[in-house]
């Protein structure tokens, strides 16, 4: 297969040969506004263009710095701080094993917050909870080829890999933990819009027996209807909320903190362990301008 060129580039993106050439030898003296990057970078990586190796890499200087990102819930609870504490542990333990330091932020949507993120020049990102929004904006700001890994949010674009639990395998879990049919759910809430739909398709349940946690009088008005039913309760910390004023649920632990629930409460856990191969795979992109991995899910598997 012919390889693709700049020229090849700037057909695709619509733009002068010249702009892709300042665009991926990331010249600083053009005036080259972000939507025009984006085109180019895309463009690029869709054409899986790979530079004169002997010149220059997809990324001319790696770091060593990996960045994890973590947007900041539109509605905060007190479990907020602890959501993704151990994911983001197992990420940093794992990326030192590598080799690589990482740098965390947890991102406000601030024009500031960006700025420090494009002057950091990262080898790869793992995005926490972005909505599409969001991420629309700050994937401005990376350089072409870096990685970019997304959790917990279910990204229209198949350049970015996504990695989210195994949400049906976990409900059919909970199901055999209940000994029938789940007659509600509670789920906290996900600044993706995307994965929050995701989660009700694969609960099987209509919208009326679907609570996202807002505030405690909300879920006790939703609880009331389903007084002594069985039900699951996505987020473990939720799930003692909900204990409050049900015993008969299952609990899907995303914040890997089991341990905080009474030994007669079915849970779902995750093995962190799972992050090896993504991480990996993180690496691997840093390491060789050539791989392309066409899988662009990682399912976190379940298990009671």
């Amino acid at each position: 297969m012919k390889k693709a060129t700049i020229k090849d580039i700037a057909k695709a993106a619509g733009v002068s040969i010249a702009t892709v050439s300042y665009i991926l030898n990331d010249v600083k003296t053009q005036s080259i506004s972000d939507e025009t990057r984006v085109k180019v970078m895309k463009a690029a990586q869709q054409l899986k263009y790979v530079a004169n190796r002997t010149a220059q890499s997809l990324k001319i200087k790696k770091t060593g710095l990996i960045g994890i990102l973590l947007f900041q819930e539109q509605e905060g609870h007190y479990w907020s701080d602890f959501k993704y504490a151990k994911t983001v542990g197992k990420i940093e333990q794992i990326c030192g094993q590598l080799g690589y330091h990482v740098i965390f932020m947890q991102v406000r949507s601030q024009l500031s917050d960006y700025k420090m993120i494009m002057e950091r020049n990262l080898d790869g990102v793992f995005l926490i909870n972005a909505d599409q929004e969001q991420f629309g904006t700050i994937s401005n700001y990376f350089g072409f080829g870096i990685p970019v890994f997304v959790i917990d949010s279910y990204i229209d674009d198949s350049l970015f890999h996504k990695i989210i639990p195994d949400f049906a395998q976990s409900f059919r879990a909970c199901e055999a933990a209940l000994g029938g049919r789940p007659e509600f759910l509670v789920t906290d809430a996900y600044n993706n819009e995307k994965l929050a739909g995701f989660i009700r398709e694969q609960s099987g349940l209509e919208d009326e027996r679907i609570c996202v946690y807002d505030n405690p009088e909300q879920l006790n008005d939703f609880l009331s209807r389903f007084e002594g039913k069985p039900g699951i309760v996505i987020n473990e910390f939720l799930a003692l909320e909900v204990l409050k004023k049900t015993a008969r649920i299952a609990a899907v632990c995303t914040c890997h903190c089991p341990q905080v629930l009474p030994g007669t409460v079915g849970r779902i856990t995750f093995d962190l362990n799972d992050y090896q191969e993504i991480v990996h795979k993180m690496d691997r992109y840093i390491q060789d301008a050539d791989y392309v991995d066409p899988e662009k899910f990682y399912y976190l598997s379940g298990t009671p």
